[in-house]
C-alpha cells in the first residue's frame, strides 16, 4: 500500500518532528513531507533555519543553523543522521538538547551542533477508521561545544510517536516525544521534557502543499515558561526527486524564539 505522507509535516520544524522541533528539524521535516519516496532509496535534506528571541530574558539571542541530513529508508523504517553547524549570537540562551534554554555563556559562538541519530518504524498504515502511526527513536550525541553555548555537553534519547489522517482534502498530523535528558552538574535543565505538535495541511496545487501547526511542550529549564509556537510552512515539489521548502514560526510564549524561518532542499536517490 502506498505511503503518503512518512514524515511529520510542520514545524519543528520540526524541523520534527519527532517532538520537540529543532531547528534543523524544522527544514527537514517540512520538505520531506512533500515527498514519498519508496522503500530502498537515500534521501539527503540540506538547509539552513534562523531563529531570534530573548526568551524572556530581556537579551535577543539569534541561533543559525546549517544542517544536513541522510536517510536510508526501507520497507518498515528509515534511519537517518543530522549534522548541524550553528552561528549562535547573544548570550540570553545555550542551545540545549533541541530548544534553547536559559545559561552563563560567552556572546557570540559558532561551531558543530549536537549529531543527532534518528530512526522511524513505520508500525499502522493508514486505514479509513484509524489513522497511520509510526514510532520514532532518537539519540543526541554530544559533539556540540558545552563552553561555548552550542550544546549541554550530554546524551539525550527521545522516543516518541507520529500520526498523519486524510480527511477529505486535508492532512492531519500529530506527534509526541518523551525527551530523556542527562542533565549536567548544576544545570537548570530539565531531566524530562514532552513535546507535541499537531496541525493540517492541504494540497493547493499537485506541485505544492501548505501547512500550519502548533508545536511546543513542557518547559526545558526551571524558571522558563513552556515553549509554543505556531508554524507556516510549505513545500514545493519540482519533480519525483526533488523538493524545495519554506517555513515561518511565531513565538507564543517566552519559553519560545519570538520569530524564526527557514529553507531547505530535498534530494532522493
Amino acid at each position: 500500500m502506498k505511503r503518503i505522507w512518512r514524515e511529520r509535516a510542520v514545524i519543528l520544524a520540526v524541523l520534527g518532528m519527532v517532538a520537540g522541533a529543532s531547528l534543523e528539524a524544522l527544514a527537514e521535516e517540512t520538505q520531506a513531507a512533500g515527498m514519498n519516496p519508496p522503500p530502498g532509496q537515500w534521501i539527503s535534506n540540506s538547509g539552513a533555519a534562523v531563529t531570534t528571541g530573548d526568551y524572556g530574558t530581556g537579551t535577543d539571542t539569534t541561533i543559525t543553523e546549517l544542517f544536513e541530513t541522510l536517510k536510508y529508508r526501507g520497507e518498515k523504517g528509515e534511519v537517518g543522521v543530522t549534522v548541524p553547524y550553528l552561528f549562535r549570537k547573544g548570550a540570553g540562551v545555550t542551545v540545549g538538547e533541541s530548544r534553547p534554554a536559559r545559561g552563563a555563556i560567552p556572546n557570540d559562538a559558532q561551531g558543530l551542533g549536537d549529531v543527532q541519530l534518528k530512526g522511524k518504524y513505520f508500525w499502522l498504515e493508514e486505514a479509513e477508521a484509524r489513522p497511520s502511526v509510526d514510532l520514532t527513536g532518537r539519540i543526541k550525541l554530544p559533539t556540540a561545544s558545552e563552553d561555548k553555548g552550542l550544546g549541554t555537553g550530554r546524551v539525550d534519547v527521545g522516543l516518541g510517536t507520529e500520526l498523519m489522517k486524510k480527511l477529505g482534502g486535508f492532512i492531519t498530523f500529530g506527534s509526541l516525544e518523551l525527551v530523556l535528558r542527562d542533565k549536567p552538574s548544576g544545570s537548570t535543565i530539565e531531566s524530562t521534557r514532552l513535546d507535541y505538535a499537531a496541525g493540517i495541511g492541504y494540497p493547493f496545487t499537485e506541485r505544492f502543499t501548505g501547512y500550519a501547526s502548533l508545536e511546543g511542550g513542557t518547559k526545558s529549564n526551571s524558571g522558563a515558561d513552556p515553549p509554543a509556537e505556531a508554524v507556516f510552512s510549505g513545500v514545493y515539489r519540482v519533480n519525483s526527486s526533488v523538493s524545495v521548502n519554506g517555513y515561518l514560526l511565531a513565538g507564543l510564549t517566552d519559553g519560545s524564539p519570538d520569530f524564526g524561518g527557514g529553507t531547505g532542499v530535498g534530494v532522493r536517490f
